[in-house]
C-alpha cells in the first residue's frame, strides 16, 4: 500500500505490465512502455492514461476532449525541433492539467530531448499550483513552532501529563523525520499533535518505545482521566499516511460501528465505469471512551489526505468539528494502482503518474476533493504570533472546547 499524502517519484522507472485480469486488448494498459518517444506519443500516453485511469472525471470539470485536440498538435510542433527545454513542457502539461481537481495528482514526464544541461524530467503538481494561490497561503507549520508554544505554555502552567518524541526512522524508502506529543491542556482538554500517519510503519521499528509512549499517552487521558472537558487532534501540516492509524487516533473516540464517509473506485476502463459506493467504517478501539464533550481536528492547508480523512471522521461525530484552515484538496485514497483496479497510478520508461485509486465522500455525501475541508470555525495561521511563543489556532480551538466561540 502506498502511503498517502505528496509524494514525489525519484526516479521514472520502466515497468512490465502485470495484470490479475484480462485487459480488453483496443485499450492500452499505462503501465506498458512507450515504444517510440517523441513528444506527441508520450502525450497520447499520458492521455490515455489519465482518460481510463483517473477516477474523477464525473465531477471534474476538464474537457479532456478538448485537451487531446489543443495539445497535440502543441506537442508534435516540438517534434520537429531538434531540441525542447524542459521548462516548455512542465507549462504545456501544467497548463492542460490545471484544473484536474485530483489534488495527490503528481506528474513526471521525460525530456527525451533535453537542452544541454537542462533537467530530464518535468514534474507537474496542479494541486500544488493551486493552494499556491489561495490568499491565506503559507508555509506549513514546523515542530519548531509547535514547540516553541508548547514550551511557553509549560512556563505559563497550563500543561501536564506532557509525553514528546523526536526520531528518524528508515522503513526502507531512505530517512524519515517523525515528531509527535500528547499532553492535558488547562486542566481538561487533551490535546494530540503527530507529524504525519506513519504510526503503522514506526511502531514496528519503535525498539525503545518513544512513539508509543507518546499515543499510550493520548490513550490513557482520552479513557481514563475523568476531568475530559474536550480533545483536540492537531494535524496541521500533516501529509497523510496510512488509513490503518485512524485506530489510533479516532478509534478511542467512538463506542460503535461509526460511517464516516463512502469511497468507490472503478470497475472497467471507461471515464465512467464505476463501483457503487461503499461506506467507510470506523471501529472502537479496543479500549474507548464515548465523550460528550467537543471533540475538535485541528486543521490547516496544509493537512493533507489522511489528515483531511480525520478531518472528515471527526466531523461525522454528533460532537465533532473543524477549527483552522480549508485544507489541502487530497482526499481520494491511494491503494493500489491501474492493474488492480483500472485507476489510480501508473508509471511507464516516460512518465510516472501518482493519481488517486478512489473517490471520497464524506458522511453527508460531499465530495472535498480539489477544494478541501472547510473548517466550523476559521482561524488562521500567524506567523508574528508563532515568534512570541503564541498558537492562535491552538488558542481558537480551546476556546471553542471550552464554549467560548
Amino acid at each position: 500500500m502506498k502511503r498517502y499524502g505528496l509524494l514525489l517519484f525519484a526516479a521514472l522507472v520502466a515497468v512490465s505490465a502485470v495484470s490479475c485480469r484480462k485487459d480488453a486488448p483496443e485499450i492500452p494498459n499505462p503501465n506498458e512502455d512507450v515504444m517510440s518517444a517523441t513528444y506527441a506519443d508520450i502525450f497520447k500516453a499520458f492521455w490515455h492514461g489519465m482518460n481510463n485511469s483517473y477516477v474523477f472525471w464525473d465531477i471534474d470539470p476538464t474537457d479532456w476532449d478538448a485537451v487531446y485536440d489543443e495539445y497535440l498538435p502543441k506537442f508534435e510542433a516540438l517534434d520537429t525541433m531538434g531540441t525542447v527545454r524542459t521548462g516548455t513542457l512542465r507549462t504545456y502539461y501544467s497548463a492542460l492539467a490545471a484544473d484536474l481537481v485530483d489534488h495527490h495528482l503528481a506528474i513526471q514526464i521525460l525530456n527525451p530531448r533535453p537542452a544541454e544541461s537542462d533537467d530530464r524530467v518535468a514534474l507537474i503538481q496542479p494541486g500544488y499550483n493551486e493552494v499556491l494561490k489561495r490568499d491565506y497561503y503559507h508555509e506549513p507549520v514546523s515542530v519548531d513552532q509547535i514547540r516553541s508554544a508548547q514550551q511557553a505554555n509549560m512556563q505559563a502552567g497550563r500543561i501536564s501529563d506532557f509525553e514528546e518524541c523526536s526520531i528518524i526512522y528508515d522503513a526502507g524508502d531512505g530517512e524519515n523525520e517523525f515528531y509527535a506529543s500528547s499532553y492535558n491542556i488547562d486542566n481538561g482538554i487533551i490535546y494530540l499533535y503527530f507529524t504525519s500517519f506513519s504510526m503503522t510503519e514506526i511502531f514496528p521499528l519503535d525498539t525503545e518505545g518513544v512513539v508509543k509512549k507518546v499515543f499510550a499517552n493520548y490513550l490513557d487521558m482520552v479513557v481514563s482521566d475523568p476531568s475530559v472537558n474536550g480533545v483536540i487532534i492537531d494535524v496541521r501540516g500533516n501529509g497523510g499516511g496510512y488509513l490503518a492509524d485512524m485506530k489510533y487516533v479516532v478509534s478511542p473516540l467512538i463506542d460503535e460501528v461509526t460511517t464516516i464517509g463512502y469511497s468507490r473506485s472503478k470497475n472497467g476502463p471507461g471515464r465512467l465505469d464505476y463501483d457503487e459506493w461503499v461506506p467507510c467504517v470506523l471501529y472502537p478501539a479496543a479500549q474507548h471512551r464515548k465523550l460528550d464533550a467537543p471533540i475538535v481536528v485541528l486543521a490547516d492547508l496544509w493537512s493533507v489526505s489522511m489528515a483531511e480523512m480525520t478531518a472528515m471522521a471527526v466531523s461525522a461525530l454528533p460532537n465533532g468539528a473543524v477549527v483552522g484552515e480549508r485544507t489541502f484538496g487530497g482526499t481520494g485514497p491511494l491503494a493500489g494502482d491501474y492493474n488492480l483496479t483500472y485507476a489510480g497510478a501508473f508509471d511507464n520508461n516516460v512518465m510516472s503518474v501518482y493519481t488517486s485509486t478512489s473517490m471520497l465522500k464524506d458522511a453527508n455525501g460531499v465530495i472535498h476533493e480539489g477544494v478541501g475541508i472547510e473548517p466550523d470555525i476559521q482561524s488562521f495561521y500567524d506567523v508574528d504570533a508563532f515568534a512570541a511563543g503564541v498558537d492562535v489556532q491552538l488558542e481558537a480551538a480551546i476556546k471553542y472546547v471550552k464554549g467560548e466561540l
